[in-house]
């Protein structure tokens, strides 16, 4: 391949000669810092300073999720606006929960004064090896509104299936869902009018789980999405940080989408990434807590672990290539560049916990390795992380679960362990970072719920 060839694809890709810059300055940046906190604390064989970061990351993130639970979520103006929206959904072998989606969309009440739906979908098979092209071709026949584009090559990757989509979308907004997700039917109506501005692109509504009490894994994975992911916005909001668009159940004005660049294609977390390219460009995101889309938690051990070390490495992507442009941004505010940054920045401070615990199990379970030393402080400061985490987790149990009983306080031992699964995600996912930085390796989540319905309870 040329050099020319190599410009043309990168630009393809959304990336330019200066993030690539960026992205060798914020890897070094990062790597440099990580190097040098592991290395200063061993060398001053003390953790307190260590530990004092640790507790005041813990304050900034944890801290400010707990505090909303006694605050009421911000309000926002809303427009009486109701744009065309062009519904994308990526689909890669997705025959099994395909059918269920395609029908959870078109029961959306979002309509004309006709009757007729007021949005378009658009399924992107990619290239499918299974019967899914069959099934879209069988389903409109049925739903004249569906458009189901096969696609044979390029690029792999969401974003790529995205990016292809995108010209031959009709709509002023662009919504976003996974194949193996239930939209609620007033779920247009909620968010749309939160587009109240011209500096909103992106509005996001709040994802739950459809399958929660398959085992204790998508347990887990409920009270995560439920609790810490919910409240994560919710917090931002009352704050006023910036708020995140998912991967799933987004929506984002088609002009500010272009403006920006599309899809990062090398990118394995897309909607944190359009987020801060939509920041670097002026432009905000609002949550809509009330607007709700359900999807699959992922049941097997191993395949959750996939998941998040492809998240690990996109986030790790993301603080590569635009710590440096956000913090020097001129109209940026610094909470908005510190609360840009935060959600990537939330692996690397998984890795630098990672390094906390290595040091700390030799101050609590190996006494009799005097290397290092621990004030009272230190301790009062790891103390000070679990009053807050047991703060949090049960005040968002008790405020946002639907169905919230004394018995699934027996959970919070097992969440503590389950969250240690980012500390074997990050470090993978910063060595996949680096491995993979030119290049996208897809590597799927697996749908097989056929016939999936929002909970009785939930409805």
């Amino acid at each position: 391949m040329t050099n020319t060839d190599k410009e043309k694809d990168s630009e393809k890709s959304g990336i330019s000669r200066q993030q690539a810059s960026c992205w060798n300055a914020g890897f070094a940046f990062m790597t440099i810092t990580l190097i040098a906190i592991f290395g200063y604390s061993l060398f001053i064989r003390d953790m307190t300073l260590y530990q004092i970061a640790i507790l005041a990351i813990s304050i900034y993130t944890m801290g400010t999720m707990g505090i909303c639970i006694f605050l009421p979520y911000r309000k926002h103006n809303l427009s009486d606006k109701r744009p065309y929206i062009s519904i994308l959904v990526p689909a890669k072998n997705e025959e099994l929960v395909i059918e269920n989606t395609v029908r959870s969309l078109f029961e959306i009440d979002y309509k004309n004064e006709d009757g007729s739906p007021n949005f378009e979908v658009l399924i992107i098979d990619d290239n499918s090896d299974d019967g899914t092209l069959e099934v879209l071709k069988r389903l409109k026949e049925e739903y004249p509104a569906l458009r189901p584009i096969h696609r044979e090559s390029g690029r792999k990757g969401k974003s790529a299936v995205l990016n292809y989509a995108v010209p031959m979308a009709k709509g002023e907004l662009i919504a976003v869902f996974d194949a193996d997700t239930i939209v609620e039917k007033d779920f247009f109506e909620k968010t749309v009018k939160h587009f109240n501005a011209d500096n909103i692109a992106g509005v996001q509504g709040r994802v739950k789980i459809f399958n929660r009490n398959a085992n204790v894994l998508t347990k887990l994975q409920d009270d995560e999405f439920t609790v810490f992911a919910h409240m994560l916005q919710v917090s931002k909001s009352i704050f006023g940080g910036i708020m995140q668009l998912a991967g799933n159940g987004q929506i984002v004005r088609k002009d500010a989408l272009m403006e920006a660049g599309g899809w990062n294609e090398l990118s394995s977390t897309d909607d944190q990434d359009l987020t801060i390219k939509l920041l670097l460009n002026g432009k905000l995101v609002n949550y809509v807590p009330e607007a709700a889309i359900w999807q699959e938690a992922i049941k097997k051990p191993y395949q959750l672990l996939r998941q998040r070390i492809r998240w690990a490495e996109g986030m790790l992507k993301c603080i590569f290539d635009y710590i440096f442009p956000v913090l020097t941004h001129k109209k940026l505010s610094l909470l908005q560049k510190i609360d840009g940054l935060a959600g990537s920045m939330r692996i690397a401070a998984t890795i630098v916990v990672w390094i906390g615990y290595i040091q700390l199990f030799t101050i609590y379970f190996c006494p009799t390795l005097t290397y290092y030393s621990s004030e009272p402080r230190g301790v009062f400061c790891d103390a000070g992380r679990l009053v807050i985490f047991i703060v949090v987790m049960l005040g968002g149990l008790l405020k946002y679960h639907e169905k919230f009983s004394f018995t699934d306080l027996l959970r919070f031992p097992l969440y503590w362990i389950y969250n240690i699964i980012w500390l074997i995600a990050a470090p993978i996912g910063y060595i996949n970072s680096i491995r993979y930085r030119n290049k996208i390796v897809w590597d799927k989540t697996e749908h097989n719920v056929k016939d999936a319905s929002i909970p009785p309870a939930s409805k």
